[in-house]
């Protein structure tokens, strides 16, 4: 129950939101190329800070990066000789 107007109803203003540079961290994905997926629904929608500041939520692009397909490689002849 909340007891005040100026009160959050969730947690929404407690979700930590990374920037450009952090993002690219955890992604590797180039700001043109986030920007692509975003405009297909394939990526974390960016959220304006400011007039020149964007942010993505953390738990987004966590999420996102969860989703991603792992691929595994299988090394053939390593460490036989081929004679």
């Amino acid at each position: 129950m909340r007891t005040s107007l100026f009160q959050p109803c969730s947690d929404e203003f407690n979700e930590p939101i990374i920037l450009e540079e952090q993002r690219l961290f955890l992604t590797s994905v180039s700001r043109s190329h986030a920007y692509q997926l975003e405009r297909l629904g394939q990526f974390p929608m960016h959220i304006q800070l400011g007039a020149n500041h964007i942010g993505w939520k953390l738990e987004e692009i966590l999420e996102w990066i969860r989703s991603r397909p792992v691929v595994t490689f299988e090394l053939q002849g390593v460490g036989n000789d081929r004679s």
